[in-house]
């Protein structure tokens, strides 16, 4: 008998995803960036505010679907980080991109201070918790009218306006690419944290808390700051919707935002940060289906509807039905199908 070694062939790579494949993140990217082209400045102002909302989705992604953290009150953040905003523009004149770092960095140290009872509580006792914040946030900001405008709500008198270049006319139109570049760096660096030793850690207090501390994971450290960093992705939501709509008030962050950010996540898929993208997608179709079908002057009852139905159809959200449809080639074979039979 010989003492060679038995050699282990590597696994092959997986094949590079290539651009077909890619398409819906494509198109979408397209409609985003031509839609100041597509409607008019109302419509953009409405269409705006529910893609900045996606940075609040996001948010749950992160403490819920990477952490394990059931939060029922990022809305609260959003609260937060729109009179922050206001704030930072109107009481320190500070320029809009620096008051945007500021915003994030205030709702980041707010969520980790409330994410520390997450190292006692957890479970459907945290998800309680932050639905009480989600409760007491609208009549306590109201107390304080300095920053929420008490019961008229307040104007954020500082303006962004268009370069000379551009035209006064399009001021609308570059506040939407303020905040659509925003979104685009916050997401770009949510994917990183995620994928890189802090993520790895995240998803390891979510599998198993005792497994992840016996492996060196700091859970206090990883729990709080998953909390905070997902907060301040909210409060930099709250601070984009304050530059497409420069008004604040305490009734635009009731406990429904909360339940909409969340119920969004869970419609997207909340363990993967194409979720809040997809749950974004749900909350611009809902109320465009609303409208064409004329259902009900709310939408909250199409998103009902939506919401039971996936749960049976998809658990795992949009997200995961895509990927299974992908795994299964069902598209490729689809193209070629097309392909073979109109383009010869």
């Amino acid at each position: 008998m010989t003492n060679e070694a038995v050699v282990v062939p590597e696994a092959p790579p997986e094949p590079a995803r290539s651009l077909r494949s890619r398409w819906p993140q494509a198109l979408a990217i397209v409609l985003v960036v031509a839609l100041p082209f597509l409607v008019d400045s109302l419509n953009l102002r409405r269409y705006g505010s529910l893609i900045v909302l996606s940075l609040g989705v996001l948010g749950v992604v992160v403490a819920t679907g990477y952490t394990g953290l059931i939060s029922l009150g990022h809305g609260v953040f959003v609260g937060l980080g729109a009179m922050t905003m206001g704030a930072l523009l109107d009481w320190w004149n500070l320029p809009f991109i620096l008051a945007v770092v500021g915003t994030f960095l205030v709702t980041t140290g707010v969520g980790w201070l409330i994410g520390l009872p997450t190292l006692r509580v957890r479970g459907i006792y945290l998800a309680l918790l932050t639905l009480g914040l989600a409760l007491l946030f609208p009549p306590l900001v109201k107390k304080w009218p300095e920053a929420s405008g008490g019961v008229s709500g307040r104007a954020i008198e500082k303006t962004l306006d268009a370069p000379a270049w551009l035209g006064e006319q399009h001021t609308i139109t570059w506040r939407y690419y303020f905040c659509l570049i925003v979104c685009f760096v916050m997401f770009w660096m949510t994917r990183n944290v995620v994928s890189g030793r802090t993520g790895r850690a995240m998803q390891a207090v979510r599998d198993n808390e005792p497994a992840a501390a016996s492996f060196g994971v700091d859970l206090p450290r990883a729990k709080a700051g998953a909390f905070g960093y997902s907060a301040g992705l909210a409060g930099v939501a709250g601070a984009l919707q304050a530059v497409l709509f420069p008004f604040v008030s305490h009734d635009q962050y009731t406990v429904f935002l909360s339940f909409r950010l969340y119920a969004a996540a869970v419609m997207g898929g909340v363990a993967a940060i194409a979720g809040a993208l997809w749950g974004v997608v749900a909350l611009v179709l809902v109320p465009a289906v609303n409208d064409a079908f004329k259902l009900l002057d709310n939408d909250v009852f199409v998103f009902g509807v939506g919401l039971i139905v996936l749960t049976f159809v998809s658990p795992d959200g949009i997200a995961g039905l895509v990927h299974r449809i992908r795994a299964s080639g069902r598209i490729g074979e689809f193209w070629r199908n097309f392909r073979s039979r109109y383009a010869g």
